[in-house]
């Protein structure tokens, strides 16, 4: 049949009948080898189908060359902004949309082509970028939905600094094992900005109260983070956000210590003095008591508290020599205890020694619920 008698009939052939041809047409393009002229004609009539006013012509035509890797591109093109059954179809499917095809259809389609690509097996860094930056929640869902997408950690950053103040959003970047610690710190601390925010928050509780809970929930949040990871770079990735976000404190420091968390605490004490993280480690780890004190007044705490943070790096040093499993409540006793004896006074240590003691109830706490986990564990796996 001539292209012009395809298009005569075209006319008064009814719907179902086109339907049938277009699918027809498709899968005679995909399967069999065909003559130049046999080819010419099928692109002229699969063209003339663009043109169909039913859009199940045009879906069952799209379904027929979805899989093709050889199908005219203009076709493909003109399926992909098409009505969104037939759309969706090409653009999850078709390998003959390349990355430039797919960020003119991101930058020209609406929220659902914008979904669709989205969805799309194996799509390219440069793909889920331009996605990212579109700033539309529904994609963003949508693509850490998709299993095969390639999310680097800069990407699952971005994602993190634009949308962790959607909760279905955070929830989706916290269940991922590939998030950076920078990303989990921006999460918790949306979150502590949310409760802080909540309506219901401020009319239970005051203000002062929140702020408060809101700080050591964000602190507690840090150090669970740090105890899990060994990875250096990824611990010093979140060491800058922190310095960034005024969170290195004295009291952040002194937690750190008596759960143990010698490295996050060198790498902090590195950051901040422009030492070597090894160096500064191993005089934690066997400096004398003035060479630990210089350390920690190096990096700007006060003559007056950093007597404190010796003591408990000598208790942290003691206890590690002979435990593998440190148990934080001891340090912490044995911090207050020292500190108690050698009659140590002033404003800001007693401020300090009153969060120690908020400290030694919050470790306390976690302490025996991680034994409980891990019994539960053990009762399981028996």
């Amino acid at each position: 049949m001539s292209i012009q008698s395809f298009i005569k009939w075209a006319k008064t052939a009814k719907l179902q009948e086109r339907i049938c041809i277009a699918r027809i047409l498709g899968r005679t393009w995909c399967m069999e080898e065909l003559l130049a002229d046999e080819k010419d004609s099928l692109v002229l009539a699969m063209t003339h189908l663009l043109d169909d006013p039913s859009s199940k012509v045009r879906l069952s035509l799209a379904r027929a060359i979805a899989l093709s890797n050889t199908a005219p591109k203009h076709v493909i093109l003109a399926l992909s902004e098409d009505h969104p059954d037939v759309s969706g179809t090409i653009i999850l499917h078709s390998p003959v949309l390349n990355d430039n095809d797919l960020i003119d259809l991101i930058a020209r389609g609406g929220n659902l082509t914008c979904i669709f690509i989205a969805s799309r097996y194996q799509l390219s860094h440069v793909v889920v970028e331009n996605l990212i930056e579109i700033g539309c929640i529904d994609n963003i869902i949508a693509l850490l939905g998709n299993k095969s997408a390639c999310l680097s950690s800069v990407l699952l950053m971005r994602i993190a600094e634009l949308f962790s103040h959607n909760p279905y959003i955070r929830n989706l970047l916290s269940l991922r094992s590939d998030l950076s610690l920078r990303a989990r710190y921006l999460l918790i601390k949306n979150v502590c900005d949310s409760l802080c925010q909540s309506k219901i928050m401020n009319t239970v509780i005051s203000f002062r109260r929140i702020k408060v809970l809101s700080e050591e929930n964000i602190r507690v949040g840090i150090l669970e983070m740090v105890s899990n990871v060994n990875d250096s770079q990824n611990i010093s990735e979140l060491v800058e956000i922190l310095q960034e976000d005024g969170q290195l404190t004295p009291v952040l420091l002194i937690y750190a210590i008596v759960i143990g968390s010698i490295q996050f605490v060198s790498i902090i004490l590195a950051k901040i003095s422009e030492y070597n993280q090894d160096r500064v480690y191993s005089i934690l780890s066997t400096g004398g008591f003035h060479v630990v004190r210089s350390l920690y007044e190096l990096v700007g705490l006060t003559s007056d508290i950093s007597e404190i943070f010796v003591e408990a790096t000598m208790i942290w040093r003691e206890i590690a020599v002979d435990s593998v499993l440190i148990n934080p409540s001891i340090i912490v006793e044995k911090l207050l205890e020292r500190v108690r004896k050698r009659n140590i006074g002033g404003f800001p240590k007693e401020e300090l020694l009153e969060m120690i003691e908020r400290i030694h109830l919050d470790v306390n706490r976690r302490f025996v619920r991680s034994i409980e986990n891990k019994f539960s564990r053990f009762i399981v796996a028996a």
